[in-house]
């Protein structure tokens, strides 16, 4: 098996915005369970006062993170009324589209890429 593409991306939300994107929030994520048949996980942490998020993404390969951009684009554009992206991780080999992608959402944030993978695994069942 080769090794899942993961984006791990932190965001700033606004204060006192906590509340009102909650719901965009619990969209966002239906939208991309129903959008995405290939997105393997797709998980969103806020902090205990409400101040800041992770988002992490896992897809199979790097094809499934540019078809997550393709269809998603506009609803994540939607977020900036409550967030600040701070910094994104890339985990794994980016495809062509992508490589063009990284640089203009990049811009002004820290950006880590880790494109080589040594080992590990996916279990996608809790047994």
């Amino acid at each position: 098996m080769t090794a899942p593409f993961i984006v791990r991306s932190v965001s700033r939300i606004h204060p006192g915005k906590a509340d009102a994107y909650r719901p965009v929030v619990a969209e966002f994520c239906r939208l991309a369970q129903e959008r995405e048949p290939r997105l393997l996980g797709f998980h969103i942490y806020v902090s205990e006062d409400g101040g800041s998020e992770v988002v992490v993404q896992i897809h199979p390969d790097a094809e499934s993170m540019q078809h997550h951009i393709d269809v998603m684009g506009e609803k994540v554009r939607e977020t900036f009324a409550y967030t600040d992206f701070e910094s994104l991780e890339i985990y794994g080999e980016p495809n062509e589209e992508l490589r063009a992608w990284i640089p203009r959402v990049a811009e002004g944030i820290r950006f880590t890429h880790h494109p080589v993978h040594w080992g590990g695994f996916t279990r996608l069942s809790g047994t």
